[in-house]
């Protein structure tokens, strides 16, 4: 069999090598520019993890600023309902004092063998059988008041505090009781609350952030009704299998139809200036898309606005 090479010259060859040596160095520098692609998109990648985390940082940040700025409106109620517990201690304390000097001083009589006609006639001007009558329900008053105290100040330490992101079961109804709690104390004007939960609603997510939603909800439902008599927030909630929806009414002068598009855009407000961040609804409304959830909102077709919150009731 004949060599199909023997006839190609040398100079065939040298083009050939050199085409090879061509292809090979495209190849060799094709590698380099794909490895410093490749380290350019690792350094993006990272930079963009980077980001991710500060955005994250930045966004925990802008909910406990903002549960901060709602704190600071309900401190004027808090401070009136501590108020209550502490005067009550207080009071409670000074008849302790009393009693106690008053025992002392029977107590000194008895120790000093004082004649017994002398010691009744002690006991019986000091009160000392009435004092011993009181003094349980003086003291159970006076833990009682302690504890009301101390329930407070835990409750204020809970919602002031960042929440770590512990999502779990929880009873939607019992979030929406809490948050109305917290709300009602910074309340000066009176109102009609429409509000008969049936029974436990539980879902799936953070209660604590789900609750600075309904917080921010009613907060701003309580406002759009200062100047209508009377004053009235519905709140309901519906649940299916899947999902649960909270509205949050009022029957204020509802949203102008230019405004609702804007209305979980940060920083956009209505409110006169230095009375809101414009960030509450936009929060609320991350919250909400973070636990794979919907927030909406319209107006009533029997006026003001109304919010719908709707959540799973199960992890997806």
């Amino acid at each position: 069999m004949s060599n199909p090479f023997h006839d190609v010259d040398e100079s065939t060859w040298l083009d050939v090598i050199h085409k090879m040596d061509e292809v090979y160095s495209k190849l060799i520098q094709d590698e380099i520019e794909l490895e410093k692609k490749n380290a350019e998109l690792q350094q993006a990648y990272q930079e963009l993890q980077n980001a991710h985390e500060r955005l994250k940082y930045a966004q925990m940040q802008l909910l406990h600023s903002e549960k901060l700025a709602s704190l600071g409106q309900l401190v004027a109620g808090v401070a009136h309902e501590l108020n209550n517990p502490i005067s009550f201690v207080l009071g409670n304390a000074h008849a302790l004092r009393k009693y106690c000097h008053r025992l002392q001083r029977y107590l000194g009589a008895v120790h000093a063998k004082v004649p017994l006609a002398d010691l009744q006639a002690l006991r019986t001007s000091l009160r000392i059988d009435p004092l011993l009558q009181d003094l349980p329900s003086l003291i159970d008053g006076t833990l009682e008041g302690a504890q009301r105290t101390a329930d407070i100040v835990h409750g204020l330490k809970r919602f002031s505090a960042v929440d770590k992101e512990e999502m779990a079961d929880f009873d939607l109804v019992e979030v929406i009781n809490r948050a109305l709690h917290w709300v009602q104390k910074g309340l000066v004007s009176p109102f009609e609350l429409h509000w008969n939960p049936t029974g436990p609603v539980p879902v799936w997510g953070c209660a604590a952030q789900i609750q600075q939603v309904m917080m921010n909800l009613l907060q701003n439902a309580f406002d759009a009704t200062q100047r209508a008599e009377p004053a009235q927030i519905w709140i309901g909630v519906v649940s299916t299998q899947a999902r649960a929806t909270v509205t949050v009414r009022d029957n204020g002068k509802g949203i102008p139809p230019e405004h609702l598009p804007r209305v979980f855009d940060p920083f956009f407000t209505t409110k006169p200036v230095g009375q809101g961040t414009g960030l509450g609804l936009s929060i609320s409304y991350g919250i909400v898309e973070q636990h794979q959830g919907r927030l909406r909102v319209q107006n009533h077709p029997d006026g003001g606005a109304e919010f719908q919150l709707e959540l799973p009731r199960f992890p997806s």
